[in-house]
């Protein structure tokens, strides 16, 4: 019975709209990325680096509960010509434990448009789910 509770919640975790899979990366200290321009809760992102025709976006989550946690956050990248993209990320099903972080990046393309120098970059939405 319970297997089955965890199946079931680990499949509405994987059914999350738009959420896109991704991987914790390793932050080395010559890569440290400066001061957030957006903070939310335990969410921070930095400032995005233009490549070609793609704008990249450094998160780092960093879990100040005692608990493990799933993150679920949505970052928007805008700029002129009307470049606009949203994109989703979790953390995954086993959660980040206490005291963890989990640096990653999210990639944002807008075919099309012109991809800004300067992108404005926000959270849209930053939740979490507390694993017991």
């Amino acid at each position: 019975m319970e297997q089955d509770e965890v199946s079931r919640e680990r499949a509405e975790r994987e059914a999350v709209p738009g959420a896109v899979p991704v991987t914790p990366g390793v932050a080395q200290d010559s890569e440290d990325p400066g001061d957030p321009v957006a903070k939310q809760g335990d969410v921070a992102v930095f400032a995005p680096v233009r490549s070609g025709n793609e704008v990249t976006v450094p998160v780092n989550i960093t879990n100040t509960s005692g608990k493990r946690t799933v993150y679920r956050v949505e970052v928007r990248a805008t700029g002129p010509g009307g470049f606009d993209v949203t994109q989703s990320m979790e953390t995954g099903t086993v959660g980040v434990y206490p005291g963890a972080s989990w640096p990653t990046e999210l990639t944002f393309t807008d075919p099309g448009k012109p991809v800004p120098d300067n992108p404005r970059i926000t959270i849209v939405r930053a939740s979490t789910e507390v694993i017991d």
